[in-house]
């Protein structure tokens, strides 16, 4: 979502902690706007909400307690994004 100079971006993630840190990782270099970041764990089982708090505690977090899928995970992403 676009709003001015700001960007929001959601990522639906679940069970994933290994590609979620490298996609992070790159959105942490982009430099280009100011960026909101969101992850919606969607009741992942891995270390995925372990490695979010310690390593990424600037990403707004939403967490399912249990898989609603993809498409629940995005409208939740929208619904806390502040760029809207």
């Amino acid at each position: 979502t676009v709003l001015g100079n700001k960007v929001s971006i959601i990522m639906p993630t679940r069970d994933r902690a290994s590609l979620l840190r490298c996609a992070l990782l790159g959105l942490r270099a982009q430099t280009a706007r100011e960026t909101e970041i969101i992850v919606v764990d969607d009741a992942s089982t891995d270390e995925t909400p372990a490695m979010l708090a310690g390593e990424f505690p600037n990403v707004k977090v939403v967490r399912h307690g249990v898989s609603r899928g993809a498409s629940a995970a995005r409208n939740s992403g929208v619904a806390v994004a502040t760029t809207v």
